[in-house]
């Protein structure tokens, strides 16, 4: 069954997904008074084509910085599984440890880890995402516990922190004592979760909840892509293509970002899937916010294809790249993409972003041989200096060590 937007939109947009009427004002982190603008909508699918013109990196950038990360025997990375920023701090998880790693945010010296292995009370198994918050706690999803661990920055537990709904992996936010999670898929018949507000008790302050009539299973849609912007805190539903923004007092809507024609099919996690279907249905990757544009990616016919959304004008750009596969993605330049900054190849897969202003690349010693020749071919590079930073941190890169961080700052 193919599921069809248009009978659930009114409703679900604009009354059963808002717990709260929402303001059209918002409370930023420095106190100041932020215009939200109406209700946008970004009709990107109606002319899915590359619009010819590269895309130049310094549009959406301001500068980059590099991170090499020391190296240690408790503090070896093997493959980063979920990695965040704060101002002093970097905090990451990996898929072969079983705790999070901190790092100093300026040196790139190994901190300490915080999380303890085990079953017993304040122990947990295969961390996935991981939080920080105001310098001075970190939180860790465990992979096979529907909970959030919190800790001191200097490593001791705080308190484990049961979410509702129970579902895993869950991404998260912070709103002063409260959390924000977003559980997409939950083990609830029917129901369809973007985001829950709770205290420190796992008590439910607010929530946005969609209901499936007609589902006898778990429902199978792709998680919440989750951002923040000027304190806003947004989540983007996969269920009903709209991006709702979070705060202490509502849950509301900013911006519907209809798939059309290329909307996955929602189906029951056990019934048979139609293959085909997935491959020509839109995945989103990942959104980001400036002053002047909505940006996101998605993957669509085994292609990259990147959005730009100008937010005052409500024109859109979009760029195609040839190939999802990473191999390719890492030896031919990105179709539509110029990075003018440091001419590290940045392909249209997706940014990663770290925290509200930055998103990250990694150089491992797997793709350093690669990145040090495309880096090094490249031309029309701004920041030369900050190229040439670049590659003689690759030169210093041994087989061994922990990844190099390229940290990308959005502008404002």
């Amino acid at each position: 069954m193919k599921y069809r937007l248009l009978p659930f939109i009114l409703a679900i947009v604009f009354c059963s997904s808002c717990q709260h009427k929402a303001s059209n004002k918002e409370m930023v982190a420095n106190d100041t008074m932020v215009e939200e603008p109406a209700f946008q909508v970004i009709n990107f699918t109606e002319n899915l084509t590359d619009c010819g013109k590269p895309l130049v990196l310094s549009d959406i950038v301001d500068d980059v910085e590099y991170l090499k990360l020391e190296t240690t025997e408790k503090g070896f990375i093997a493959g980063i599984a979920d990695v965040r920023m704060s101002d002093k701090y970097i905090i990451l998880t990996s898929f072969m440890v079983d705790h999070a790693l901190l790092f100093d945010r300026v040196t790139g010296k190994f901190i300490r880890t915080i999380g303890k292995v085990g079953q017993g009370p304040g122990e947990l198994l295969s961390p996935c995402y991981v939080g920080i918050q105001s310098d001075s706690i970190v939180y860790i999803s465990s992979t096979y516990t529907y909970a959030l661990f919190a800790h001191k920055i200097t490593g001791e537990f705080i308190k484990k922190i049961p979410l509702e709904p129970n579902v895993q992996y869950p991404n998260m936010n912070f709103i002063d004592d409260y959390i924000i999670h977003y559980p997409g898929n939950a083990n609830i018949t029917g129901l369809y979760a973007n985001v829950y507000v709770q205290d420190w008790d796992g008590n439910v302050i607010q929530e946005s909840v969609h209901q499936f009539p007609g589902f006898t299973e778990e429902l199978w849609l792709n998680p919440p892509i989750v951002w923040t912007y000027k304190g806003i805190h947004n989540a983007f539903s996969c269920a009903t293509d709209t991006v709702y923004a979070v705060t202490k007092d509502s849950i509301y809507p900013r911006y519907y970002i209809p798939e059309g024609k290329y909307k996955r099919e929602i189906c029951d996690r056990h019934t048979k899937v139609n293959w085909d279907f997935f491959t020509d249905a839109i995945q989103m990757g990942s959104i980001a916010e400036t002053r002047d544009f909505l940006l996101f990616s998605f993957d669509l016919h085994q292609k990259y294809w990147f959005c730009r959304y100008n937010k005052h004008n409500s024109e859109i750009d979009i760029w195609k790249q040839d190939s999802t596969e990473p191999t390719k993605a890492y030896a031919k330049k990105p179709v539509g993409i110029t990075n003018d900054i440091d001419g590290y190849n940045l392909s249209l897969a997706g940014f990663r972003y770290i925290d509200d202003r930055h998103f990250v690349r990694f150089i491992t010693p797997d793709n350093a041989d690669e990145i040090k020749k495309i880096v090094t071919e490249s031309t029309n590079v701004k920041f030369p200096e900050k190229r040439q930073q670049l590659l003689e941190l690759i030169d210093s890169l041994g087989p061994d060590d922990n990844p190099i961080l390229a940290i990308y700052k959005l502008k404002d």
